[in-house]
């Protein structure tokens, strides 16, 4: 970080503490990106951006006030605590919030590559001219990519107070879309993969176009089914899909404020016996490790779900105070400028011992889902039920046969815990593609498909 800022953020808190704050804190966030498209052998966008901002809060007056710049300058300081002061003398409702004063020590986290600083435009736009080449390469019913692009981002975060936390990262890697069509006859598909590299060396150009262009030669000749109730499997990325629009079901202040079924149900059977659920800040050396959250609380690992009983909420620290317990360390906030809340660290199921393909031969005939759509639309997040397009494949006798696509999914999440039948061993937080959101692949009896 820039030695100016650093003394810019010195000087606030100090100033903070002379005007009459008890207790502030500054959270400060910088990020750089870099983005190219290619689209029929040109590059037709190029994209750079750098952008920075800067949150205050201090307590004044018995309220915590709060301000937010993105010009960071000299000038910031007396517009920051003018504004934090004018938010204090404005607040009625007192509530108990107060600055962390931090850990001892903090898990340590190195995420930031030297030799990617080194990538510019040239080496982006040559790789996003070759993905799109590799990708119609791949097969000749592939009649364009549509969507390819390169993107080098950067990003810098900083937490202190006035109480002497300082929580620090810095970050940077390399991420990669594509998005192809293919036709045969009248039948058009189209499919699309993102993909996320901390190194330069890591992008396999070839793996990558031949994962996207078989992704989407598979799906020609989808055709949609009748209705049915019928076993499922939902692959490691429909099943990650399905558990993130839920995840907001356990963070504490859903609960607290009647917005999840799951409140005051700690202690409760609420899965199968089969289903350990788990929120890890530190996932090994995985590249999806995060070290502290956003109020300076260090990594946590909070098991949800034991064996099938809901055990614990997420919370941030004003959470904790309510019911008396202590943060997860999931105390979140969308930027400098966004409020604090709850949000998950890597939140996943606990796998199975059965590899996918015994699992679909464990299931015999049935649906394999590859994906979910209308994730935003088809869930209600307090009921628990969805209604989602999916697409995938028949299954018979334990096999994969043809592509089916225009089928509608519906059930509860919260049944859906009751009956997973089996899981998969498919997680990994460490391929190319990871998210903080996994699950391994879930067989799932007795479930509504509405097609033809």
């Amino acid at each position: 970080m820039e030695t100016r800022i650093r003394s810019l953020i010195d000087q606030l808190l100090k100033q903070a503490a002379e005007e009459g704050f008890l207790e502030s804190e500054v959270f400060f966030e910088s990020d750089v990106s870099t983005s190219v498209q290619a689209l029929e052998g040109k590059i037709v966008q190029y994209e750079s951006s750098d952008a920075s901002g800067l949150s205050f809060r201090g307590l004044f007056n018995g309220q915590m006030g709060y301000a937010y710049t993105e010009d960071i300058s000299e000038d910031m300081i007396p517009f920051l605590l003018s504004q934090a002061k004018d938010n204090c003398r404005i607040l009625e409702v007192k509530e108990k919030v107060t600055v962390y004063e931090g850990e001892k020590e903090y898990p340590e986290c190195e995420f930031f590559n030297e030799d990617l600083i080194k990538i510019g435009y040239n080496e982006l736009a040559d790789t996003a001219l070759q993905l799109e080449k590799k990708t119609l390469a791949y097969d000749s019913r592939i009649e364009s990519v549509d969507d390819c692009y390169v993107v080098y981002s950067s990003g810098e975060l900083l937490i202190t107070n006035s109480k002497g936390m300082v929580c620090e990262s810095k970050e940077n890697g390399i991420s990669v879309y594509i998005g192809c069509r293919a036709r045969d006859g009248e039948d058009v598909q189209t499919a699309g993969k993102s993909w996320s590299f901390t190194s330069y060396d890591q992008l396999n150009m070839d793996e990558c176009a031949m994962t996207v262009g078989k992704k989407v030669i598979e799906k020609l000749g989808a055709h949609s089914v009748p209705s049915v109730k019928t076993s499922i499997v939902l692959d490691r990325f429909a099943a990650r899909s399905l558990l993130g629009a839920f995840a907001g079901a356990f963070s504490a202040e859903a609960m607290q404020k009647g917005l999840s079924r799951l409140a005051g149900r700690v202690g409760e059977k609420i899965a199968n016996t089969n289903i350990t659920l788990i929120d890890e800040g530190m996932i090994g050396d995985s590249p999806l490790c995060i070290p502290f959250d956003s109020e300076g609380v260090s990594a946590k690992r909070t098991v949800l779900i034991d064996k099938g009983v809901f055990v614990s909420a997420l919370h941030n620290r004003k959470t904790a105070l309510v019911e008396g317990t202590v943060s997860t360390g999931n105390g979140f906030r969308g930027g400098a400028k966004g409020s604090l809340g709850i949000s998950p660290t890597n939140l996943h199921f606990e796998k199975g011992t059965l590899s996918f393909e015994a699992l679909l031969e464990k299931m015999k005939d049935g649906i394999l889902i590859t994906a979910l759509h209308g994730l935003h639309a088809g869930v209600n997040g307090i009921s628990g039920d969805f209604s989602l397009m999916t697409e995938g494949f028949l299954v018979k006798d334990g096999k994969i046969t043809e592509p089916v696509n225009q089928i509608t999914v519906a059930d509860n999440f919260f049944d859906v815990l009751l009956k997973i039948e089996d899981l998969a061993d498919d997680v990994d937080y460490y391929a190319f593609d990871g998210s903080h959101i996994q699950s391994p692949s879930l067989l799932i009896p007795n479930v509504s498909v509405a097609g033809e």
